[in-house]
């Protein structure tokens, strides 16, 4: 059976949370792993501050059109992720979560064009039904794609339909934001990939990590602009 609560004390690292305000903390529902995605509502609550109690929360969700990537969600345990879109109706505002330096997961005010976008790390790639390709991506959703995306690459997603848009190889001289390792949440210009490791650019540095921790966020230039006032 699965946990209603999860123990504030217990709760990841990268959740921005006080760890003594109250015992239990509200369990997601979604498919990203804890550490990259937290409640709806501690994310109204406890990041946002857009409300002081979890009734109050609730009566926001079930009155006021409170979106996620474009759809209107009243749960408040729903999950939102990394690179998801949190879009405030009533006030007018947007906000992408990310990473920071600190490894921590943070609201970003984003514009309205930016909030019909969100980039997806390709995780997994298989060939169903009469050579279909499908296409798993860092969020849990799965679409159909082509031999052309790699795992590795990044896709651009139109919200809320899901519609590619763009796709981002995972190549030299793309840009990039790390969302794991020693310099999460830093964002530059990918130099080299050996092997499971890509060589980083970020200013005056050259940073190795991993591939698994290397989101692609655009060919030229960052497709998304939140990600540079992060790293």
């Amino acid at each position: 059976m699965a946990k209603k609560h999860l123990k504030r004390i217990a709760a990841p690292s990268t959740w921005m949370i006080g760890r003594k305000e109250s015992k239990f903390i509200a369990m997601p529902r979604g498919s990203y792993s804890l550490e990259h995605g937290m409640p709806l509502i501690t994310v109204l609550k406890d990041v946002l501050n857009l409300v002081s109690t979890r009734k109050e929360g609730k009566r926001v969700l079930n009155s006021k059109e409170i979106l996620v990537n474009g759809i209107r969600r009243k749960d408040e345990k729903f999950m939102i992720g990394l690179m998801d879109v949190l879009t405030v109706k009533e006030i007018g505002k947007s906000y992408r979560m990310l990473l920071n330096r600190n490894n921590v997961l943070v609201m970003v005010p984003v514009s309205d064009t930016e909030a019909a976008i969100k980039i997806c790390k390709i995780t997994g790639k298989r060939v169903v039904g009469k050579g279909s390709i499908q296409l798993s991506f860092h969020d849990g959703r799965s679409i159909m794609g082509s031999n052309e995306h790699r795992t590795g690459d990044s896709l651009v997603l139109e919200m809320p339909a899901g519609k590619i848009k763009h796709h981002l190889k995972l190549e030299k001289g793309c840009q990039a934001y790390l969302i794991g390792g020693s310099n999460v949440g830093r964002s530059g210009i990918v130099e080299n990939i050996s092997g499971d490791k890509v060589a980083t650019k970020i200013g005056d540095d050259v940073v190795e990590a991993a591939r698994r921790f290397v989101l692609v966020t655009g060919s030229d230039k960052p497709v998304i602009k939140s990600v540079i006032s992060i790293g």
